[in-house]
């Protein structure tokens, strides 16, 4: 997989990312989370400890690291070793400041630190490629020069949280999250359970096809001669794959490209339709209302760093 290539999906893999706790654990102590229909991420500020995810293996981590924890899956972080105190998380909380809870294990101490965020449940602005995660990413980020400095950031946050704290701490938590996925994917690439999918070849090629060009006139004929395959054996694959049909998802790119020149950009409605692939300002309104739950004008309003995800409304 080319970096052009990774550029694109990182580009149209556009997520929010919701702050939303700070995990202290004394040693010798355990968090035991239930199952989220979220993607739970982990930043650890300070500390080591592992992780276990479900019946899976004990992953080590240490300060500076990343955790990506699959959606419906329990998961437990600290200390796994015998004669460990795990505690559930979830009777264990209190409100911290500025929206963020505060889950401890043991005394309060911060043997390990991490401010905690979730990925939208839908994980619709991702195309539905994130559900392809079952098992958990861990990267770690000691040596990066150009991390350290948000890692300290987000310690100064969680340390005396105030006015902005999670405002501040999700835009500081998403660079970490690009940084995560791009790591991940120049490692491991087409082979990345992220792009499962991506891994039948005929497929990749309709699939770049729609983010190069996504205002295209794309049908699925179309997409079935890039693959070069026939129009039933194309759709089928398709949906199997991506777990939705090709024009489903030709829609969702086209959607997803719009909300983020509406958030970023001060381009005339008529223009972002065009785009997009939207002949007309009627048809792109409707089409971004039933996804987003606002008209476009209204999305627009909102920050871009706060602006809402398919299916969801705004939590700030």
């Amino acid at each position: 997989m080319t970096a052009e290539t990774l550029d694109r999906l990182l580009t149209t893999l556009a997520v929010r990312l919701h702050a939303c706790s700070v995990c202290r654990i004394q040693h010798g102590w355990g968090l035991a989370f239930s199952a989220f229909d979220a993607i739970t991420i982990h930043f650890v500020l300070a500390g080591q400890g592992s992780l276990r995810v479900g019946t899976g293996p004990v992953l080590p981590f240490t300060v500076r690291s990343a955790l990506a924890v699959p959606a419906r899956q329990p998961h437990v972080l600290g200390g796994l070793e015998a004669g460990v105190r795990l505690v559930r998380a979830d009777a264990h909380c209190s409100m911290l400041g500025d929206g963020l809870v505060s889950f401890t294990a043991g005394d309060g101490s911060r043997d390990v630190l991490m401010l905690c965020g979730m990925v939208s449940a839908s994980h619709t602005g991702a195309l539905g490629l994130f559900e392809f995660l079952r098992a958990p990413l861990i990267q770690d980020f000691s040596a990066d020069q150009h991390l350290s400095p948000v890692f300290d950031l987000m310690l100064a946050e969680v340390t005396k949280p105030g006015l902005g704290t999670q405002a501040m701490t999700e835009v500081l938590m998403k660079q970490c999250l690009i940084a995560l996925l791009r790591q991940h994917l120049l490692r491991d690439g087409a082979d990345s359970p992220l792009f499962t999918a991506l891994q039948h070849p005929r497929l990749a090629r309709a699939v770049l096809a729609i983010l190069d060009q996504p205002a295209a006139p794309h049908t699925v004929g179309s997409l079935a001669d890039l693959a070069g395959m026939s129009r039933a054996s194309f759709a089928g694959h398709f949906s199997n794959a991506f777990q939705q049909g090709p024009i489903d998802f030709v829609q969702k790119v086209r959607l997803r490209i719009a909300a983020r020149l509406l958030a970023t950009t001060d381009l005339p409605l008529k223009v972002v339709a065009q785009t997009v692939g939207y002949a007309g300002t009627a048809s792109f309104t409707r089409a971004f209302t039933r996804t987003y739950g606002d008209e476009p004008m209204a999305y627009r309003r909102l920050d871009g760093s706060v602006a809402a995800q398919p299916g969801e409304t705004p939590s700030i």
